[in-house]
């Protein structure tokens, strides 16, 4: 049976109606005839021998068949036993064509399979030999074609014997491709917000009405679920007592978080957190107190800015000072501060407040925290260190991974250590080791909590670019599972600002591209949901990142392309029912655009898509929840026999099972709805679909004697 997919928007129409033109026939390797697979031909030649099957157990999820190859022997010249599809498709000269497909060898642990593809022009043979795992995973190799032709074909050698493998799930598709493998999950998400520190009060002297529209751009339209303030050097302007382990509270001093108009101190920060939570859609899961600085009498240089450490001995008073925050934010605004950062770039020397703390003696300072956390009954605050100014570098004494690397020689460290916090500056050319940080980090979550392209004029994707790259770059390749802006608001001048949301002194909001660019992210990907692997065949113009809900019942593949508007065809996970395309351009009616949700045909692989120049899409796929894993739907292997005609069909499906028995029949949309239900004692009967529109559905058969199950698309002309 020949397939074909209608996509949508600037989608480009893929159809089959000429004998060779893609998709691939029969590629998901479900339809049969004569017992064998349609379209596909089967050869062990010049002594080869094999067995080829069909195979029902142990699928990959959403498939209910696929191909098995026992291999005895591999022939004379080592290549005789293989697997062609006989669908002819056309190919063009300079073109790239991307092959995917499902497979896995049982009898070893790995054995290596030649993807061949090949027409009937002279020369036109090229091969990938890939290795195969003894556990089901998609592979994919990209071809670029040197001579047009009629009659290209795809072909599977099969390279060692005494093994059986399995294929399934083959898609080719012309051009670059972006693919994703749900099944491959990766490190949790944590979330994603901003701070507010030092701009509290430039917002609260605006008048009431103009502050909220920024405070509900922010904290309602983004969604985010992450704040970071400051920890106030003056919090406690001299020592209390000299006894680090009884403070006395009446010498310490809020007026940073107050709100009073008549004090220059007066930063308004209980009521700025307050009016953030209470705008909140889905709530905020992490409130982060960041201290740049100890208290100046806790300091080498007496000060609280210009660098600095701490005094020799002086961790217990720190201690002291932090935890006397986190009593206090709770006691006195009602705001439960989640974690705790004793330092600000450490790394890094500036004149404002700040510490220049040295691994060693950060060290120090995080062996002495944990305990006193603990021993205060806050073993909930988790503890975010080091927060350097950079990811990386060749510098022993910068970077938040070299701090991590000597940190974590003591397992003391390591333990007191909840999160692994960094900053991205000292990266304009996107080349950091994230990898390296991963690895530093030795599982524990890395949280990238301020991060901008400081000082910039530029509202354009060009700067949104940056935060788009560090954000797909940190989570794919450095196990991030949180990403935080600088700030979430802040006043714009001839200087530059880094914030997602900007004013100007003449009273006009504005929301620069990095801001619409960052809701892809925030308002898409929630907390718990998981990476998943993705890859672009342009890595260096496509970035790609992907996600999958913790009830997997969405997709989020987040787009990024650098360069000139380009076509790309894409992948659509198993068991989509729908797609939502959400793109922002330099064009200022492309935003935070929707372009529509259209469905999707169940056995549909791939669509192409325009990238337009310089721009961020999401995908949103829906994803058919009656067809998860948890309802044993997809990944069923226990199969009924069972016989449908004719489809498609206008009026009336016929069904004639192998025995008699009771059976459920149920009957789903692609959206997932259920549009029929009934109860069988027979083995055969009918579906009256006259009435049904026309389209594709879902018929899923459930025998109740013996819980065998199997799904079969129908379709109603």
């Amino acid at each position: 049976m020949i397939k074909k997919i209608v996509f949508f928007w600037s989608i480009s129409v893929l159809s089959i109606a000429s004998q060779n033109q893609l998709p691939l026939a029969n590629g998901f390797l479900e339809d049969i005839e004569n017992n064998e697979f349609e379209y596909w031909s089967h050869q062990a030649n010049e002594g080869g021998d094999a067995t080829y099957s069909i195979e029902t157990d142990n699928l990959v999820q959403g498939s209910t068949k696929a191909l098995k190859c026992q291999v005895y022997s591999l022939g004379a010249n080592g290549w005789h036993v293989s697997s062609k599809s006989e669908y002819p498709f056309q190919v063009n000269a300079g073109q790239k064509y991307t092959v995917t497909f499902y497979a896995k060898v049982e009898g070893a642990d790995s054995r290596q399979m030649k993807l061949v593809f090949q027409s009937d022009v002279s020369g036109s043979y090229q091969g990938q030999n890939i290795w195969i795992t003894n556990e089901w995973k998609r592979y994919n190799h990209t071809f670029t074609v040197e001579h047009s032709s009629d009659n290209n074909r795809v072909r599977f050698w099969y390279m060692q014997s005494d093994v059986t493998y399995f294929l399934d799930e083959v898609s080719i598709s012309p051009g670059d491709r972006i693919t994703f493998q749900p099944e491959e999950k990766h490190q949790t998400v944590d979330g994603f917000g901003a701070g507010i520190k030092r701009r509290t009060e430039d917002l609260y002297v605006l008048n009431d009405s103009f502050r909220e529209q920024i405070e509900e751009y922010c904290f309602n339209d983004l969604e985010v679920n992450m704040i970071r303030f400051f920890v106030y050097h003056d919090l406690e302007p001299e020592n209390d007592n000299d006894d680090p382990y009884s403070l006395d509270e009446t010498q310490l001093d809020w007026t940073r978080y107050d709100s009073d108009p008549n004090s220059w101190r007066t930063r308004y920060v209980g009521e700025a957190l307050q009016n953030a939570f209470n705008l909140s859609v889905n709530g905020f899961d992490h409130v982060i107190g960041n201290c740049n600085s100890a208290p100046a009498w806790l300091k080498t240089n007496g000060q609280h800015n210009g660098g600095g450490t701490l005094i020799s001995g002086g961790e217990s008073e720190f201690s002291e000072f932090l935890v006397a925050f986190l009593n206090g934010m709770e006691s006195r605004y009602g705001i439960e501060v989640t974690a705790i950062s004793p330092t600000n770039e450490p790394d890094y020397e500036v004149s404002y407040e700040s510490m220049n703390t040295t691994p060693s003696e950060l060290s120090s300072i995080l062996i002495n925290l944990n305990a006193r956390l603990s021993n205060s009954g806050l073993d909930h605050i988790n503890i975010v260190s080091p927060e350097c100014f950079r990811v990386e570098s060749q510098n022993s004494g910068t970077s938040a991974t070299n701090y991590i690397n000597t940190m974590f020689e003591n397992s003391a460290v390591e333990e007191a250590i909840d999160i692994v916090g960094t900053h991205t500056y000292a990266d304009p050319n996107h080349n950091a080791n994230w990898n390296a940080l991963k690895v530093a980090a030795n599982g524990k979550p890395v949280w990238v909590t301020e991060s901008a392209n400081l000082g910039s004029t530029d509202q354009s994707m060009t700067d949104a670019a940056n935060y788009i790259k560090w954000i797909i770059r940190g989570f794919n390749e450095g196990g991030v599972t949180a990403y935080m802006v600088h700030l979430f608001y802040g006043e714009a001048d001839n200087n530059g600002y880094s914030s997602l949301v900007g004013w100007t002194p003449a009273g006009e909001i504005i929301l620069p591209k990095r801001y619409h660019s960052f809701k892809h992210f925030t308002n898409l990907v929630k907390k718990d949901y998981s990476l998943i692997s993705s890859a672009s065949s342009d890595e260096n113009v496509v970035f790609v990142a992907g996600f999958i809900s913790d009830d997997e019942s969405k997709i989020i593949l987040q787009v990024f392309n650098e360069g000139e508007e380009k076509d790309f065809s894409m992948d659509i996970p198993i068991g989509s029912i729908s797609v939502e395309r959400i793109l922002t351009t330099n064009n200022d009616s492309e935003e935070f655009t929707s372009l529509g949700t259209q469905e999707i045909n169940y056995y549909d692989r791939y669509f192409t898509t325009n990238l337009p120049e310089l721009s961020l899409t999401s995908f949103v796929f829906n994803i058919d929840e009656s067809l998860s894993n948890s309802s044993n739907y997809l990944a069923n292997n226990n199969l009924l026999e069972v016989r449908l005609y004719p489809n498609p069909s206008e009026d009336k499906i016929n069904i004639l099972f192998t025995d008699y028995s009771t059976y459920s029949l149920n009957i789903f949309g692609l959206k997932g709805q259920k549009i029929y239900e009934r109860t069988i004692f027979d083995n055969e009967t009918s579906i009256d679909i006259s009435e049904f529109q026309k389209g594709t559905y879902l018929l899923k058969i459930s025998s109740m004697s013996d819980e065998k199950t199997i799904t079969k698309k129908i379709i109603k002309q």
